[in-house]
This record gives structure tokens, C-alpha cells and sequence, in this order.
């Protein structure tokens, strides 16, 4: 406030005014830091001065995340199952199932281990319509002869007043001479074959035809695996897991051709071949024909065609054209004495 002017001074002084000025206005909102613990041997003249301040700390709200989980247990107690001794009381089960031993060695299940088993997918004996059919037939036994008490036993046990014949239609109850489903077999040992291969035609593979032919939306692939005897069989022999450098070359043409007749063991004289691709002599095979129209080697019907072997005719003129130097395509014994044809 301005100073009070006397009335004698009023002319020559001037009037001054002061003003204060305005404090921080972001100082009210701030938190004030907490009074750290002083040490015991300080004076407690300070603090008493400064005043006793205390801070309580915020506890956040949490907000329950089910994508955040934790293995901690719950400080919930648990369940104690049997009699627990003092020393096992403060401590937790991890187990809380009892089981019972039965006190025996046997196996769990029959005895026979299922060998005499019965069939229960079907409907029960007692369910089924050969048991309906016996149920009525004993009802018509009590009622033959009666007058109708008029009390509805259901619809497959009406009365009838005449006895049909001891036949399939009539009244026979016989498990396989009946009218209706028959009772399937109650011992039953199934055969099953598990087809591990969906994907493969399986007429195709078990007998070389199928009746869709090529419009066949399953693989038509007849190859297979070893079975467990070969594999045995290799195992001894020692020529299991070896691979030989012959099992991946490609035969030539030549080596099916025999070098040599089936019938006289001798190097061809005129070859000829069959329908059925066996080569002979000429001499050979007609002197064969006349006991019997049959190959001599797979006994097929040759219907007495044979026709020039061009094959082993080209193989004769190659090794003629060779020389006697040349290696023979027909090794020949020389020691070897010609069978006589009887």
C-alpha cells in the first residue's frame, strides 16, 4: 500500500505503489519428496522443525489379463485326502488321489484274456427280434384255448386263433429258420486287413485289372515290399543292405537270347522261335512237333508255327564276320559230345 502523506508534504511528494507478486501456480500440484530415515545419532532437533511427513504408497488397480498366467500356486489350502500325521500337516499334497491296491497278482480284465469274448455291437438277446418272436410264442401257448380277456399285450403279441405250421413263416423260433434277422454269431474271431495304402487301387494291385481303367482315381501300382522271411533270409546270407553296382545297369537285348538249343544242348542249326519267344533248331523242333504240338520248355499250344529266328541269325552272321580270332558270343565246349535224339 502506498504511504499515508501528511497534509504539509501533499504538493511535493508523489504517490508510489507496490505490488506482490503472484507465487507459482504448478507448485500446489506437486508431490512433495519423501524424508528419507536420518541416523539415530543425529539430533532430533531438525525433524522436529521440519514436521513428520508421511507417504503412503499407490496401489495401482489390476486388471485381470487372461493372456498372462502365472505358475504361482494360490494361498488357497488344500484339500487333504486320508489321515495326515502332524509332521506331513504343513506340508502340501501335490497328490490328491488315494487308490486301494486289490491285494492281488492277477491281470486286470478276464482271465481268459478276452479268448472267449462274445459279440455285443449288436441289439441284446433279450432285445432282439428272435426274442420278441419267443416272448409272443409262449403268450399264444397261455391263450390258446381262452376266451379274449380283452388286455393289450402289445402289437406282436395279439391272439391267434389258428396254430400256424412249424415252418419259417409259421412259428419256427430256430436261430436259422426264421422269418426276420437271424442272430449274428456270438463268438466271433474277425479277419481284418488294414489298408495302410488309401491312396493305391487296390484290385489293380492284387490282380493286375481294374474295371475303371485309366478314368481309376486311385494309383494304379502293383510294386510291394519284401516280406519278413526274405528279409531273414538276407540277414543270414549276409547280403542284407548291400547294394551291388548290377542291380542299377540296364541288360542288353542279347542277353535273353540263348546261346545254345533247349532240346539237343548244341549251338543252333537253322534257329526258329515259337510264339512263346523259345528259340530251338530247326531239326530240333519239328522232330519235337511230331510227338506233341507243345513248347518243349513251357508245354504252351505252338499250334506248329515257328517262325526264322532273325535274332540269333544276325548274331551268327556277326561273329561269322568276326573270324575265327574273334571272341564268340556262343562259347561252345569243345570237349562237348552231341546228345543223340532219340
Amino acid at each position: 500500500m502506498a504511504e499515508q502523506l501528511s497534509p504539509g508534504k501533499t504538493g511535493d511528494q508523489v504517490c508510489t505503489f507496490l505490488f506482490k507478486k503472484p507465487g507459482r501456480k504448478g507448485a500446489t500440484g506437486r508431490r512433495k519428496r519423501p524424508v528419507c530415515n536420518r541416523d539415530p545419532g543425529e539430533s532430533s532437533s531438525s525433524s522436529s522443525e521440519e514436521g513428520s511427513t508421511v507417504v503412503r504408497p499407490e496401489k495401482k488397480r489390476t486388471i485381470h489379463n487372461p493372456m498372462v498366467q502365472k505358475t504361482r500356486s494360490s494361498g488357497k489350502q488344500k484339500v487333504a485326502y486320508g489321515d495326515l500325521s502332524s509332521e506331513e500337516e504343513n506340508e502340501p499334497e501335490s497328490v490328491g488321489v488315494v487308490y486301494k491296491s486289490t491285494r492281488s497278482a492277477k491281470p486286470v480284465g478276464p482271465e481268459d484274456m478276452g479268448a472267449t469274448a462274445v459279440y455285443e455291437l449288436d441289439t441284446e438277446k433279450e432285445r432282439d427280434a428272435q426274442a420278441i418272436f419267443e416272448r409272443s410264442q409262449k403268450i399264444q401257448e397261455e391263450l390258446r384255448g381262452k376266451e379274449d380277456d380283452k388286455i393289450y399285450r402289445g402289437i406282436n403279441n395279439y391272439q391267434k386263433y389258428m396254430k400256424p405250421k412249424d415252418t419259417s413263416m409259421g412259428n419256427a423260433s430256430s436261430g436259422m429258420v426264421r422269418k426276420g434277422p437271424i442272430r449274428a454269431p456270438e463268438h466271433l474271431r474277425a479277419t481284418v486287413r488294414w489298408d495302410y495304402q488309401p491312396d493305391i487301387c487296390k484290385d489293380y494291385k492284387e490282380t493286375g485289372f481294374c474295371g475303371f481303367g485309366d478314368s481309376c482315381k486311385f494309383l494304379h501300382d502293383r510294386s510291394d515290399y519284401k516280406h519278413g522271411w526274405q528279409i531273414e533270409r538276407e540277414l543270414d546270407e549276409g547280403r542284407y543292405g548291400v547294394y551291388e553296382d548290377e542291380n542299377y545297369e540296364v541288360g542288353s537285348d542279347d542277353e535273353e537270347i540263348p546261346f545254345k538249343c533247349f532240346i539237343c544242348r548244341q549251338t543252333f542249326q537253322n534257329p526258329v522261335v515259337t510264339k512263346c519267344r523259345h528259340y530251338f533248331c530247326e531239326s530240333c523242333a519239328l522232330q519235337h512237333f511230331r510227338t506233341t504240338p507243345r513248347c518243349y520248355v513251357c508245354d504252351q499250344q505252338t499250334n506248329g508255327v515257328f517262325n526264322p529266328a532273325k535274332e540269333v541269325i544276325a548274331k551268327l552272321e556277326r561273329n561269322r564276320a568276326a573270324g575265327e580270332g574273334g571272341a564268340s558270343d556262343f562259347p561252345e565246349d569243345p570237349n562237348e559230345d552231341p546228345i543223340p535224339i532219340i
